[in-house]
Parts: structure tokens; C-alpha cells; sequence
């Protein structure tokens, strides 16, 4: 199977753009040891409904606080979440909520780890065989055009192999697993790590990035939508 790093296409027909933020979230853990937040910016489950939980407050400000205080919250919302997620610092819960501006094509990344479709999208790929998790999002428009548009829920799956960095792969922190080091320029994907379950996921390990199967990236391409663009990563 062949994968593929989704990425926005860019032009002045491309201008979609949303302000705002998911009701709840996370907040940042500062390591004792490392001193940095292993953060998963991008981690976000739309479909996860937290209005009845009772800690449901605890996360509705984005803040930081000490690695132990974000452990014991991610510890209990893990138990409000139906599937496996990794659940690291930042991850999101609930709609999407904010102002609206643009043109929105078909499919649209607004910012590199958000995938938006318009809603008739989303039900076209799903009768094309596609298996799509997708959420109304609560946008009020600035324009008098208005469109109705769908947040993808996108889980964490598979790494990076090792190979495609040139110096080595820094350790993992002791204390918070965080491995640091910049997204290489030459990515490759580590097959032991991918399941072929999902048409569309995240990397674990750089959870910005977005990566299709050769079955999405196929199917867009065949009914024409615009908005995004796909390089083929290799995958050892």
C-alpha cells in the first residue's frame, strides 16, 4: 500500500480560514525533567462529547500546569473516550467553535493539522467507500455566503522510521516520552508501526502531520476535489 502526506494546495482560490478552538482541551504538562511539554498540537476528537462530565470545567481554559496535575486529567477524560488515543498535552474534545472566512473548496486545511470538508463531501467519499468520522462544527460566518462544513476526526497511527533522520533520532525524555527533533526533509514512514485500518491519519510521533492511503488520495482525485495535495511518502 501507498502512502501520502496530505498538505493545503495553495492559490487565491484557496483562502478558507477559521478563529477558534475546540470546547475543551488538555492543558500544556511542563516536564520536571526535560522541561518541555510533550505536546500533541493537532490531537483533536471533534466526536467526544464531555457536556455531562462532571471535570468537564477543568478543561475548559487552555493553560499549563505541573506534568503530574495534566497526567491525573488525562487520566480520568481517558475514560470518556470510546478508542485508543495517545491523549497528550493539548489534545482537544467537542466541536470546533469560532468565525468562518474565505472560500471553502471541497476538502480544506485551514492550518496544517485540521482537515475541514463541506459537508456533501464527506457524504460522497463515505458512499465511495471511504470511512469518514466527521462533526459539525459551530461557525458563525463573516461573509453572507455561508457553508455548511465538517470537521474529520483524524487518529493517531503509525511513526516515522528512524532512517530518515540524518543524525539520529533523539532519546525519549525518561519522565514524559517526549522525543524531540524537527519533521526531516526527507520522511519515511516505519511500516511495523502502520495498521491499514484507517483511510486517514495522524503520525503518532508528529501528530501535525496528516497521511492518506493511496484509496483516499484515488478516490479525491477521481471526482475531482480541490483544496489539498498529496505527496507519496515511502515507507521502510
Amino acid at each position: 500500500m501507498r502512502f501520502f502526506e496530505v498538505n493545503a494546495a495553495k492559490g487565491a482560490r484557496f483562502t478558507g480560514f477559521i478563529d477558534g478552538a475546540h470546547r475543551w482541551g488538555l492543558p500544556g504538562g511542563l516536564c520536571p525533567v526535560c522541561g518541555s511539554s510533550p505536546g500533541g498540537l493537532g490531537e483533536a476528537y471533534p466526536s467526544v462529547d464531555l457536556s455531562g462530565w462532571a471535570h468537564r470545567e477543568e478543561l475548559a481554559e487552555a493553560r499549563q500546569v505541573p506534568l503530574e496535575e495534566y497526567e491525573r486529567l488525562r487520566d480520568l477524560v481517558r475514560l470518556q473516550v470510546p478508542f485508543e488515543a495517545p491523549l497528550l498535552p493539548g489534545a482537544e474534545f467537542g466541536p470546533l467553535i469560532g468565525k468562518a472566512s474565505g472560500k471553502w473548496s471541497a476538502i480544506d486545511l485551514y492550518d496544517p493539522w485540521t482537515l475541514v470538508m463541506r459537508s456533501e463531501i464527506v457524504d460522497v467519499l463515505r458512499e465511495a467507500g471511504i470511512a469518514l468520522r466527521a462533526s459539525k462544527m459551530d461557525l458563525r460566518f463573516r461573509s453572507k455566503v455561508e457553508v455548511e462544513l465538517r470537521e474529520v476526526e483524524i487518529h493517531c497511527r503509525g511513526r516515522l522510521h528512524d532512517s530518515c533522520f540524518p543524525g539520529g533520532r533523539e532519546r525519549p525524555c525518561e519522565r514524559c516520552g517526549r522525543q524531540g527533533g524537527s519533521y526531516p526533509d526527507a520522511p519515511i514512514l516505519d511500516g511495523r508501526t502502520l495498521t491499514g485500518d484507517l483511510d486517514l491519519f495522524r503520525l503518532s510521533d508528529y501528530t501535525t502531520i496528516i497521511i492518506a492511503t493511496e484509496r483516499f488520495v484515488d478516490t479525491v482525485n477521481r471526482f475531482g476535489f480541490e483544496g489539498v495535495v498529496f505527496k507519496e511518502i515511502p515507507v521502510l
